[in-house]
């Protein structure tokens, strides 16, 4: 509570995705971002940004960076910014002005596509909040059980972080999604290259990572190294979960081995 992170900037490209708590806000570019439970807030990198906590009580979220790639290729940079960012930037508005301008379902502003393509390469929307995507996720539920496709695998929905001005990836080298896997479902076993951080977002499970399996619950993290086959069993219920069902958060450097075009996914009992 009352905590300030400096103005700063790196060539690390960076995410936030909110795990607990409400009332800290971000400023990227001198736009206030909130940030509330389940929200996801992408920032490519070289954009300055602080934080602060305006409230009194304590905030928790995850930072997924690509500091270890960026390290063994001896290409990261760092800067401090301004001591005091400005009044103004510390009233947070209901929406920031990044959501104002790009999220909008399916319209992408015209004005403004130009410049984002021309500007570093990441996602030009801020906050993804969890409000849309926790619809998304139960409307391909929904669908299925309508007897309609939409899920990746019975009861297993699953949303993609996207950029809406290319509908690539968030961020050049890193993706995020989230799952939700309904109660007494398992997951097939799935391997892909490149290497996976899973945090269990609401709900209880079993994780079989490779041969160990795990009992998971709210808050745990996990991962998955690059092609070590993992499967998941839901065990979670309107008890335990807001959804009831097992709600997992996942990251990944997948975007940096199609670039390499080593990207490899194989699904047993499938073809895939």
């Amino acid at each position: 509570p009352g905590e300030d992170a400096p103005e700063h900037r790196h060539t690390q490209h960076a995410f936030r995705f909110v795990v607990e708590g409400e009332g800290v806000w971000t400023v990227v570019g001198g736009d206030p971002v909130a940030m509330r439970r389940g929200d996801f807030l992408p920032q490519a990198g070289w954009h300055m940004h602080a934080h602060h906590n305006a409230t009194a009580e304590p905030m928790a979220w995850i930072d997924g960076l690509d500091i270890p790639f960026q390290y063994l290729t001896e290409s990261q940079f760092f800067e401090f910014g301004r001591d005091e960012i400005s009044d103004a930037e510390r009233i947070t508005p209901e929406r920031s002005r990044s959501e104002r301008l790009w999220g909008h379902p399916g319209l992408r502003p015209v004005a403004a596509t130009e410049a984002a393509e021309a500007a570093a390469p990441g996602t030009p929307l801020l906050a993804y909040r969890w409000e849309h995507t926790d619809r998304a996720l139960a409307d391909q539920l929904a669908l299925e059980s309508e007897g309609f496709a939409g899920t990746v695998e019975p009861g297993h929905a699953a949303v993609r972080f996207t950029d809406p001005a290319t509908g690539a990836d968030v961020l050049p080298t890193v993706r995020a999604e989230m799952h939700r896997v309904t109660r007494g479902t398992e997951t097939a076993p799935v391997r892909e290259t490149g290497s996976s951080v899973y945090q269990v977002f609401d709900g209880s499970g079993t994780v079989t990572v490779g041969e160990t399996s795990w009992s998971v619950t709210r808050g745990d993290l996990f991962v998955v190294p690059s092609w070590q086959p993992l499967s998941v069993r839901s065990e979670a219920g309107a008890t335990d979960s807001d959804s009831g069902a097992l709600d997992l958060f996942r990251f990944s450097d997948s975007p940096v081995f199609e670039a390499l075009r080593l990207n490899r996914t194989h699904m047993e009992g499938t073809t895939r």
